[in-house]
C-alpha cells in the first residue's frame, strides 16, 4: 500500500482521527457553551440594568420637584439650604448613579448611541452636584468603576441638560405661581 503522510499509511491516519473525534467534539462543545454563557451573562446584565433603570424612573417621577431644582447654580444653591429636600436630592443622585452605572457596564455604548445619550441626560440632571467638591466627595467617587467615573465627570463638565438652558428649575419651586393651586 502507498505511504500516506510522513510515512504513515492512510488507514492509520483515519483510525487516529476517528479516535480523536470524541475529544474534538467535547472541546468544541466547551467553546460553544462558553460563548453561550457569555451571551447569557450579557443578557442578564442588561435585564438587571434595565430593572434598575425603571426603578430610577419611578423615583424620579415621584420626586420630579426635587430633581429639576439642581439644574442651574442658583436653584442648586437654594436646594442646599433646604436640608430635607437636599437629602432627597442626594438620595435620587445615588439611585441615578447606581442605575446608570449598571447601564453603562451592561450595554455596548459604541453600538447603542441612544443609551449613551440617555445616560448623559440623566447624569446632567445632577451636573452641579457632581462638579461640587464639597457635595460629591472623593470618597463617593471611589464607589464607581473608573470607566464610569470618568464618563460621569466628562458628562458633567461637557454636557448641559436641555431644561437647564431654559431655566425651568426656577418655576418648579414651591413658592412659584405655577405650582400654586388655583383658588377659584
Amino acid at each position: 500500500m502507498a505511504a500516506g503522510l510522513f510515512g504513515v499509511s492512510w488507514t492509520e491516519i483515519i483510525d487516529y482521527l476517528i479516535k480523536l473525534a470524541p475529544a474534538a467534539s467535547i472541546v468544541g462543545g466547551i467553546f460553544a457553551a462558553r460563548a453561550q454563557l457569555r451571551n447569557n451573562r450579557r443578557i442578564n446584565a442588561e435585564r438587571i440594568a434595565k430593572n434598575h433603570y425603571r426603578e430610577m424612573l419611578d423615583a424620579f417621577l415621584t420626586n420630579a420637584d426635587i430633581v429639576y431644582l439642581g439644574l442651574n447654580p442658583a436653584s442648586f444653591a437654594e436646594l442646599k439650604k433646604d436640608i430635607p429636600r437636599y437629602r432627597r436630592y442626594r438620595l435620587l443622585f445615588t439611585h441615578m448613579v447606581f442605575a446608570m452605572q449598571e447601564m453603562y457596564l451592561a450595554i455596548d455604548l459604541k453600538r447603542e448611541k441612544n443609551w449613551e445619550h440617555a445616560i448623559r441626560v440623566f447624569v446632567s440632571l445632577f451636573k452641579h452636584f457632581i462638579l461640587s467638591p464639597e457635595d460629591y466627595t472623593p470618597y463617593q467617587q471611589t464607589a464607581l468603576t473608573p470607566g464610569f467615573g470618568a464618563f460621569l465627570m466628562d458628562t458633567a463638565k461637557n454636557f448641559d441638560h436641555a431644561m437647564a438652558r431654559t431655566s425651568v428649575a426656577q418655576y418648579l419651586k414651591d413658592e412659584s405661581p405655577l405650582n400654586r393651586r388655583p383658588t377659584w
